[in-house]
């Protein structure tokens, strides 16, 4: 097994996850799966959580690749198996997954939900990792940008729930194959005149990224 690639979220950073219901702590499951902005898990839940890490947090970047806005995570390449949605996934594959990850020093992943063009952390269900700082009702406070007859519309976020990678950087460290895969990502952006449309093209525009060569670019989980 070869991991490759580290997302260092900074202590303090806040997160949200959101559910149907009041959060309640349960120990049978084991990740926790948040966005940076509710929009980017724009359904139907009731409740909004906000997590705030405890200590600086190692992700695995479980990115492969981008197409326009496309965010392939590297998934199906890890376990050997495609259209593998995580969505689809059953707890005894994420019991497998959190151990490779604890087992390699890591906090959780970062990466797509399910392929599309929105960002998830999958942090694992360690109260050391984070606290609840706050739940309550969810407000849908943002519109989604659009082009209606030739007049744009850029994304309005909202002023409610706040994109925290802004006052605090990501930081990426990174196998030198992604410096131009990123570049390109955040040119398509500008190109296609909504250049900061998703949350990744915000995170990356400030984030401190450090990048080097790797030879080996094989890489396969045995879950």
């Amino acid at each position: 097994m070869n991991l490759q690639g580290k997302v260092i979220l900074k202590k303090d950073l806040i997160l949200y996850h959101t559910s149907d219901e009041l959060f309640s702590e349960n120990k049978n499951k084991f990740f926790l799966f948040c966005v940076f902005h509710p929009s980017e898990w724009d359904c139907t839940n009731e409740y909004i959580h906000h997590i705030k890490l405890k200590k600086d947090t190692i992700l695995f970047f479980m990115i492969d690749n981008f197409y326009k806005t496309r965010i392939y995570s590297s998934l199906n390449k890890l376990v050997n198996h495609t259209n593998k949605n995580l969505s689809k996934i059953n707890n005894n594959q994420l019991k497998c997954y959190a151990n490779i990850l604890n087992n390699n020093n890591f906090d959780g992943w970062f990466s797509s939900i399910e392929n599309k063009s929105t960002i998830e952390v999958a942090l694992l269900n360690n109260k050391d990792l984070f606290e609840i700082i706050k739940s309550e009702k969810m407000t849908r406070n943002w519109r989604n940008a659009n082009n209606l007859n030739n007049i744009i519309t850029q994304k309005n976020w909202g002023k409610k729930y706040l994109i925290y990678t802004k006052q605090i950087p990501v930081i990426f460290k990174l196998p030198s194959k992604y410096k131009k895969i990123i570049n390109d990502y955040m040119n398509y952006g500008i190109e296609s005149k909504f250049p900061f449309e998703f949350i990744l093209q915000i995170i990356f525009n400030n984030a401190d990224f450090y990048y080097y060569d790797i030879n080996n670019d094989n890489i396969k989980w045995n879950c």
